[in-house]
């Protein structure tokens, strides 16, 4: 196996995407794993070093998660973390990254083989590998999967981006994806990229359920079709086929024991605002060192409760396994843990995001909004009223860190320079700004208008139950108001609000998280203006505005080679762009605490989503 000069640290994508059934893209986060230092007074340090435990099966597992329930159960089209918090554990990847040392190995592939010119991949799969309902998982689904699932237009997967490389010349070409024989496939790409693994190693869905759902043969080809057209492509549907049936497909009233993966779990019960309930997959591949098959435990259960004050009252009650430690929680945990048997763990500063994006697209809202969001002072001004020391002296009790970049101060692509040029908390500076262009207070009643004597109105939407945004919600309303601006909180469904993100558009400012990337190449849905979680107008054919182009450019600089400096180099010039435009302010980052009951073995979790529990949840015993 032919080793390739990457950085082989944790890639957060959708990382259920890339570890399970996807590909490497972000999604947006309901619940943000709160606050830690590296070391707390009775909080446990992870070491790592010594591997999995060997354990015993039987037993359940019960997690709380707050909010909404899953929207869907079809990973194709799931974007939040509501629906792949769950639909994560049903797939496995072709290859995956380790828990422990976070570096690629083997899953359902069983090797990998990286041509001389670092342009194509190889896969040879595991031999008898079945889905759960025992037909063969063969490398056919593989390359049904990226050339008829990932990449059609009319599926809409989260997972596209990632099927599409941006050339250095500013092209964009689908990859290439082809069945050699019944254990092997291959994905080229068109120029060398720092993603070849992040973007090829994917998982698949079966092909013998979603093929004859749309009407695709053999006879159609397993090859993506498509046609050069300037500087993009332009995809050719095959007559008789129906993508779009894939969308509404395996939605929450399906019947979940004809859910059909390759994880280590299975749904086997769903009951609305309730709880979610997985089962051992009989046909997962993997076992432990004795030879015993994984998942450990008989059960996996999420448990739906309304906000994050129930999660803690439920732990405490030995209702539930977990718990994400906020700040709050700390002094209410730390001294309990001996009298109800569990343990604080600390688990490392978070790679997400949480921050205030503004809406630019003219496909979702209108003048005068429009006009103010797009105004780039404007945005400045409203980066200069987000308080992070109060925020995280107040709101996190201290416990997390003032957050400037998409890129977590931990990554080696942080640029170290993005805090003395952002715009600090200064709300005097915020109000010179907005007078500068003239947004004032025409009649003397307290609150600016702009130069057609419209007052300065919006409203700021973030998921309700969750106890921290809201709190900044507030707080970055209060101090709009000292300088004139008037921002109405709107706490609503965080489903509902993803809904509004990604396709009805109609916000004016949201306040949400996205799951972050140690190699922001995971993050190619965000950043670049194709990007369906370039928030503030997604999914552009081209760059609508100067500096997206300028992003789009750096980030082919920054991903299409191996060269780390020249990628150190494109990431900064990104991080510059994106604190001066202000597409969004970010706010603070927490670290990740978890209090897990003590009885548990294998907790080894990491501070990325995806690794905290999705991805030891297989080798979690009850000892």
């Amino acid at each position: 196996m032919k080793k390739v000069s990457l950085i082989l640290l944790a890639v957060m994508i959708l990382v259920p995407s890339l570890a399970f059934a996807g590909a490497a893209s972000e999604q947006v986060v309901d619940t943000e794993l709160a606050a830690a230092g590296t070391t707390f007074e009775g909080v446990l340090d992870i070491d790592r070093t010594q591997g999995w435990e060997l354990g015993r099966r039987g037993g359940r597992f019960v997690r709380t998660t707050f909010g909404s329930d899953p929207r869907t159960f079809n990973a194709a089209v799931a974007a939040e973390t509501s629906s792949t918090d769950v639909t994560s554990q049903l797939y496995s990847g072709a290859i995956r990254r380790n828990q422990h040392t976070l570096e690629f190995e083997p899953a359902l592939a069983e090797s990998w083989t990286v041509s001389a010119d670092e342009l194509t991949v190889t896969y040879r799969l595991k031999p008898n590998l079945r889905w759960s309902d025992g037909t063969p998982l063969t490398a056919r689904d593989f390359v049904f999967t990226r050339n008829h699932v990932w990449l059609r237009e009319d599926v809409g997967s989260n997972a596209r981006s990632s099927q599409i490389q941006r050339l250095t010349d500013g092209s964009q070409k689908p990859l290439i994806s082809r069945l050699i024989d019944d254990r092997t496939f291959s994905v080229t790409f068109h120029e060398v990229t720092a993603g070849l693994l992040t973007q090829s190693g994917g998982g698949a869905y079966p092909m013998h359920i979603f093929a004859p759902l749309i009407g695709w043969t053999e006879s159609v080809g397993f090859e993506y079709g498509h046609r050069i057209v300037d500087n993009s492509f332009e995809e050719i549907k095959p007559a008789g086929v129906n993508y779009g049936a894939i969308t509404s497909f395996w939605g929450v009233d399906t019947n979940v024991n004809q859910i059909v993966g390759s994880g280590p779990w299975v749904l086997t019960e769903y009951v609305p605002s309730q709880r979610v309930v997985l089962g051992r997959n009989p046909n997962y591949w993997e076992r432990d060192a004795n030879g015993i098959q994984l998942p450990y435990l008989d059960e996996m259960v999420y448990v739906y409760v309304p906000d994050m004050d129930t999660q803690l009252q439920r732990f405490l009650a030995g209702q539930a396994d977990a718990y994400a430690v906020r700040g709050e929680d700390y002094a209410v945990l730390v001294n309990r843990q001996e009298e109800l048997g569990f343990r604080i763990y600390s688990v490392g500063p978070a790679t997400s995001t949480q921050f205030i994006t503004f809406n630019q697209n003219p496909n979702g809202i209108e003048p005068p909004q429009l006009t103010w969001l797009s105004n780039k002072t404007f945005r400045q001004a409203m980066a200069h009223l987000v308080d992070r020391e109060t925020i995280i002296n107040n709101i996190a009790f201290g416990f997390g860190y003032p957050q400037y970049s998409f890129i977590p101060t931990f990554s080696p692509y942080y640029w170290e320079g993005a805090p003395d040029f952002s715009f600090p908390y200064d709300p005097n500076t915020a109000a010179d700004m907005l007078d500068s262009i003239d947004y004032v207070d025409r009649n003397g009643d307290g609150w600016r208008q702009d130069p057609d004597g419209n007052r300065i109105t919006l409203t700021l939407s973030t998921n309700s139950g969750n106890t921290v945004r809201e709190s900044i919600m507030e707080l970055f309303a209060q101090d709009a108001a000292r300088v004139g601006i008037q921002i109405n909180a709107n706490p609503m469904d965080f489903n509902a609000m993803v809904g509004q993100l990604t396709a009805s558009y109609d916000w004016e400012m949201i306040l949400i998280g996205l799951t972050g990337s140690v190699d922001p190449i995971g993050s190619q849905n965000v950043y670049p203006s194709s990007g369906n979680l370039h928030m503030i107008e997604p999914s552009q054919t081209s760059p609508r505005r100067d500096w997206e182009r300028r992003v789009d450019e750096a980030w082919v600089m920054a991903n299409n080679t191996t060269n780390e400096d020249q990628r150190k180099a494109g990431f900064e010039i990104i991080q510059r762009i994106w604190i001066e435009e202000v597409p969004w302010v970010h706010t603070f980052n927490p670290a990740v605490m978890l209090a897990i009951r003590e009885e548990f073995g294998n907790v080894f979790p990491q501070p990325i989503n995806g690794f905290e529990i999705i991805d030891i949840a297989h080798r979690l015993f009850i000892r």
